[in-house]
């Protein structure tokens, strides 16, 4: 008798450790809130100042948009200049 349940708690551990491990882990939650994106800041000095120094804290897009501007402000200068100063 006694190798009978023996035998019957061993297989019913057996049949639930397998229908455990077949079981899909829970995701994770996703999150709702997104990290905002890292500043990066450079240091510049104004035009004709050897003392003052100034600190600009952008993220990697605005100085990406900042950049282009300059480019293009200065490929606007040199356009005019090519066309006699019209």
């Amino acid at each position: 008798m006694m190798k009978r349940i023996a035998f019957g708690l061993a297989t019913i551990v057996i049949a639930t450790s397998s229908v455990v491990a077949q079981q899909p882990e829970p995701a994770a939650p996703a999150k709702a809130v997104a990290k905002p994106e890292r500043q990066i800041c450079k240091q510049s000095a104004p035009s004709g100042s050897l003392i003052e120094r100034r600190r600009e804290c952008h993220t990697r897009a605005e100085w990406s948009r900042i950049a282009q501007e300059g480019r293009a402000a200065g490929q606007d200068v040199v356009d005019r200049a090519a066309m006699g100063g019209q």
